[in-house]
C-alpha cells in the first residue's frame, strides 16, 4: 500500500514538472532585465534633455525600434499580455521609472522651482519644494513600479478612464492610505461603495482649491472624437503663482469658449498631448514652456509608436516655427525631467 502511494506521488510529480518548470522559468524571466534595457537606459541618463540635438535624434530612433521589438506587427494591433510579457516595453520601463521615482523622493527643490518628471503615456509627476502632484499616473500591464508613488505624492489627478491613464488600485490604495484624488465628473462610480472623504470630483468650469491647490477642469472629447458622454477634462493647475495646463486625451471643448479664456491666462507649462493637440493651439494659448507628452506610446500600436517619436514631433512642429519661437519645447525621454 505504502510502495503503491510512492509511486502515485513520483507519477504526479513527473505529470506536474513541466508545469513547475514553465511557472519557475516565467518567474525568473518576469526578474530578469537584459543587458540591451540597462545600456539604452544608461544611454538616456547621459543624455541632454535641454537640448535637442542629432545625438539625442539619434537616440530617439533607437528607442523606437527597441520598444517596437515584440509588438505584433499586423497593423493597428495593439500588444496582449505575451507580447509585453515577452518584449522590451516593461523591462526598460520599469528601470526608468524605478529611477525617476527615488528622484521624486529624494531630489530637493528649492523655493518657487518645480521639477516635472514625464512618466507613462500623459503621466507626470510635479514637484516643488512643498507639494507633490501626480497627474495621469498608470501601470502597464505586468507592472507596479508607479503604484511606488503612493507614498510619495500627496496630489493624484486623472484626466479619463483609459488604461493608460487611470489605475483603479493605485487610486484605490492612495485613497486609503488618505491622499487626495480627483477626478473629472462621472468617472468616480468605481468608487461610490465606499466613503472616501478625499475623493474629490469638482464641477467643470469651476475653480476649487485643495491643499493650497488650485485647479479647474475643462470637459472636453477624446482626441476629437465629439463625445461628450464620457468623463473627460484638461486641468489647470495653479500653485505657488504658477499655472499648469494638461491636457490628458482631450482636444475639443464642450464649452467653446474655454479655450479662448485659457489664451488669457497666462500658461507658464503647458503638458500636452503630442498627437492631439495642433501647434496653433500651442500658439494661442502662449505658455512659457510647452512640453509634448504621449511620446512613445506604450500599450498601443506600432503605428501609435512611430507617430508618437521626437522625430514625428519635431517634423510636425517644423512647420509652424515661426509661430512657436518664443515658446521652449522640452522633449522628454521616459522618466526624464526638467526644472521651471
Amino acid at each position: 500500500m505504502r510502495c503503491a502511494k510512492l509511486i502515485s506521488v513520483k507519477r504526479l510529480f513527473k505529470e506536474f514538472l513541466p508545469v513547475l518548470v514553465l511557472i519557475l522559468f516565467c518567474f525568473l524571466y518576469y526578474q530578469y532585465t537584459p543587458k540591451s534595457a540597462h545600456l539604452l537606459h544608461e544611454k538616456i541618463n547621459n543624455s541632454n534633455p535641454t537640448v535637442l540635438n542629432e545625438q539625442r535624434m539619434n537616440l530617439s530612433q533607437e528607442l523606437h525600434e527597441y520598444l517596437a521589438s515584440g509588438l505584433p506587427k499586423n497593423p493597428g494591433k495593439t500588444p496582449t499580455i505575451l507580447n509585453l510579457f515577452l518584449g522590451n516595453q516593461r523591462k526598460l520601463l520599469d528601470l526608468r521609472f524605478k529611477q525617476a521615482i527615488n528622484e521624486i523622493k529624494t531630489s530637493k527643490i528649492g523655493p518657487g522651482e518645480f521639477r516635472i518628471w514625464s512618466l507613462m503615456n500623459m503621466g507626470v509627476v510635479i514637484k516643488t519644494k512643498n507639494k507633490i502632484i501626480a497627474i495621469d499616473t498608470a501601470d502597464m500591464s505586468l507592472s507596479g513600479v508607479q503604484k511606488e508613488l503612493i507614498d510619495t505624492v500627496d496630489l493624484f489627478l486623472v484626466t479619463h478612464g483609459d488604461a493608460d491613464h487611470y489605475d483603479q488600485a493605485l487610486l484605490k490604495k492612495a485613497l486609503q492610505n488618505q491622499k487626495l484624488v480627483v477626478l473629472p465628473q462621472n468617472l468616480g462610480f468605481l468608487f461610490q461603495k465606499e466613503n472616501y472623504p478625499k475623493l474629490y470630483q469638482p464641477k467643470y468650469s469651476e475653480p476649487i482649491t485643495i491643499d493650497g491647490v488650485k485647479i479647474t477642469a475643462f470637459q472636453t472629447d477624446h482626441r476629437g472624437d465629439g463625445n461628450f458622454m464620457e468623463a473627460s477634462a484638461w486641468y489647470l493647475v495653479e500653485i505657488n503663482g504658477i499655472k499648469i495646463l494638461h491636457t490628458g486625451d482631450g482636444r475639443d471643448f464642450k464649452n467653446k469658449f474655454e479655450k479662448d479664456n485659457l489664451a488669457k491666462a497666462n500658461i507658464n507649462i503647458f503638458l500636452c498631448n503630442a498627437k492631439a493637440t495642433h501647434p496653433l493651439n500651442i500658439r494661442d494659448l502662449k505658455p512659457d514652456v510647452v512640453v509634448p507628452l504621449h511620446l512613445y506610446k506604450f500599450m498601443h500600436s506600432r503605428e501609435e509608436l512611430e507617430q508618437s517619436t521626437f522625430g514625428h514631433v519635431t517634423n510636425l512642429y517644423t512647420q509652424y516655427k515661426n509661430k512657436l519661437k518664443r515658446i521652449d519645447v522640452k522633449l522628454l525621454f521616459p522618466g526624464e525631467s526638467f526644472v521651471f
